[in-house]
């Protein structure tokens, strides 16, 4: 009985009009066309496994779906003469379009917010179905019951709510790459094949406008049906175009991570070995200069006096100053080392700060204006109290120098709590940190620059006014109790250093 209906159906194809043989033809390319797209598609998702392949992917399947229940309608309405039929599947096929809608936002916000884990798209898909399936059903067999001599309303009806729907993610996507930052491309390559879906079925639409008119000529019937399919081809080329742009990125941004990680353990071992030499020179160092000072004590004995018991003349107090410097560069580099004994000890961070006022003014002179706060009322440190004051000395008199003339050095202690593991930034553990900011008012630090400051030895000062281990000597002290240091700066405006120091 089937193949008997079957046999006559096919037999009567050429009899039947040629908006039906147009209907047919494109229907049936087209779901090879959309099938082999959705089977690649699904392949790129498989094997690279992207969050907005996956979705776009999702996409393609139920559109394939949906060409699948279109040759169904096609035929049931057209060689069948089943209208009834043919609008029921139809519905189906418009609620499963409307169903991809979701999976696109999904593809958006993928593309958009990269890392956000997002909710499932199946509750979504499910309410656009729905929505969409009522909205068809009343319109077709409303217009089929209303007007039963006028098909073209019907058919209108229903093509032109697959317009709707098949418009809202080409609008989507290029409202989103409007206002994207990143994967730029993707998004453009996406929003021309959504597009290109949108602009075939407008040509659908235009077609459905000749039921009932006298049939076209072979040659209109070839055009539409090849305007068809490129639209579709289109859609499908910019789709699996966009799953690449997508992995062209992050492919990229991981070659970046791994080239920044690389040269972070480049630095590393640098360090490390910079800092062992420099271990080594100390200590030599500090050798030579207890036979120094010795010496100078010993030589000092033999000086002439005055009437009061002074030795006469500076030259000897100039030696032992210059001694006194040396030993200070020399725990400078011990401390960059981390190979200084230390004497850890429980203390009030606040008071410490404000004792080193005096100092600190003198330091900076009457030009510049400084400002010491602290809230951080009630904590304290368990560190050597020595190299907490180095910390506050090396950073204000950096600040110092990189002020030109009047200005501002802001020096402010308070308690922050870092819930989460590397805020806000570097390698801090979660819990509570003294927090000490100095900022100030100066030149600021060129981007060029900032990976290097904490180098030791690198100054941009000229040469005798600096040694290049100041702020290397604040980074060492602060790993060295498992802290960090953050800089902000911009270029004339100044520079904010922030040191976090474990609270005890």
């Amino acid at each position: 009985m089937w193949s008997g209906v079957s046999l006559a159906s096919l037999s009567g194809f050429d009899s039947l009009p040629s908006f039906d043989q147009i209907n047919l033809g494109s229907t049936l390319l087209q779901s090879a066309v959309i099938i082999g797209f959705a089977a690649a598609q699904h392949g790129v998702a498989r094997h690279f496994d992207r969050p907005a392949m996956r979705a776009i992917a999702g996409y393609w399947g139920l559109l394939a779906l949906a060409a699948f229940l279109n040759i169904f309608s096609s035929w049931s309405g057209a060689v069948w003469n089943d209208r009834t039929l043919s609008r029921l599947i139809t519905t189906s096929l418009v609620a499963v379009m409307a169903a991809g809608i979701p999976f696109v936002q999904r593809a958006i916000a993928s593309l958009l917010q990269p890392g956000v884990a997002l909710p499932s798209v199946i509750p979504q898909a499910t309410r656009w179905g729905a929505a969409v399936l009522l909205f068809h059903a009343a319109g077709v067999f409303g217009s089929a019951a209303l007007f039963p001599d006028w098909r073209v309303v019907t058919v209108s009806w229903s093509r032109v709510t697959q317009l709707l729907v098949l418009s809202i993610p080409a609008v989507l996507s290029w409202r989103a790459w409007q206002r994207a930052r990143q994967h730029r491309t993707a998004l453009q390559l996406m929003s021309v094949g959504l597009t290109a879906l949108a602009v075939r079925q407008f040509f659908a639409v235009l077609v459905g406008l000749r039921v009932g008119m006298p049939d076209l000529p072979l040659s209109g019937v070839i055009v539409i049906v090849t305007l068809d399919l490129l639209c579709l081809s289109a859609a499908g080329v910019f789709a699996l175009l966009a799953s690449t742009a997508e992995e062209v990125v992050l492919v990229e941004r991981q070659a970046s991570e791994l080239a920044h990680a690389q040269r972070r353990i480049a630095q590393g071992e640098r360090m490390e070995s910079l800092g062992r030499m420099a271990a080594a020179v100390a200590h030599d160092m500090n050798n030579v200069l207890q036979v120094l000072g010795l010496s100078l004590e010993s030589l000092r004995e033999r000086l002439p006096r005055d009437a009061g018991g002074e030795v006469r003349g500076d030259a000897h107090r100039e030696v032992g100053a210059a001694m006194q410097h040396g030993r200070s560069l020399m725990a400078q580099l011990l401390t960059f080392a981390r190979a200084r004994p230390t004497a850890p000890e429980r203390f009030d961070p606040v008071s410490r700060l404000h004792s080193l006022d005096a100092l600190l003014r003198v330091m900076t002179g009457a030009s510049i204006e400084l400002q010491l706060s602290a809230s951080a009322t009630g904590v304290s440190l368990l560190m050597d109290p020595a190299q907490f004051e180095q910390i506050v000395i090396n950073l204000v008199a950096n600040a110092r120098d990189a002020i030109d003339a009047g200005g501002r050095i802001a020096v402010s202690l308070d308690l922050v709590s870092l819930p989460q593991a590397g805020r806000p930034r570097g390698s801090l553990a979660p819990g509570d940190y003294v927090r000490l900011v100095v900022a100030d008012t100066g030149t600021g630090i060129p981007a060029a620059i900032r990976d290097s400051i904490f180098e030791p030895f690198f100054t941009t000062k000229s040469l005798g006014q600096g040694t290049g281990l100041g702020l290397a000597t604040v980074h060492g002290i602060a790993k060295q109790v498992a802290g960090d240091v953050v800089l902000e700066s911009t270029v004339g405006s100044g520079t904010t250093f922030e040191v976090y120091l474990p609270a005890a």
